[in-house]
């Protein structure tokens, strides 16, 4: 180590760019189709469906904002397009 701390790139030089799965500057979240994240709100909808009780239009309307915020939480808490466990489909 040369001592030097500075954390900006000496002139003529480049700073690096960010490694986003596996690709210098790619930013994995854009590379998803669109509408992908919509199906994954609708499949845990499904699933809540299936397992919670529910009734009517306001409980429908709890059930997608629950499965919202679950795939918000999720997608959010990802490090890359890798670590999303529904991308295992």
């Amino acid at each position: 180590m040369d001592g030097n701390n500075n954390w900006r790139p000496a002139p003529g030089q480049q700073a690096e760019q960010p490694v986003m799965d596996g690709r210098p500057g790619g930013d994995w979240r854009s590379q998803l189709q669109p509408g992908y994240r919509q199906r994954i709100v609708n499949e845990i909808m499904d699933t809540l469906k299936k397992h919670l009780p529910f009734s009517g239009q306001e409980g429908l309307d709890e059930l997608k904002k629950i499965a919202v915020r679950f795939e918000e939480k999720i997608y959010t808490a990802a490090t890359s397009q890798a670590t999303l466990p529904y991308l295992d489909r």
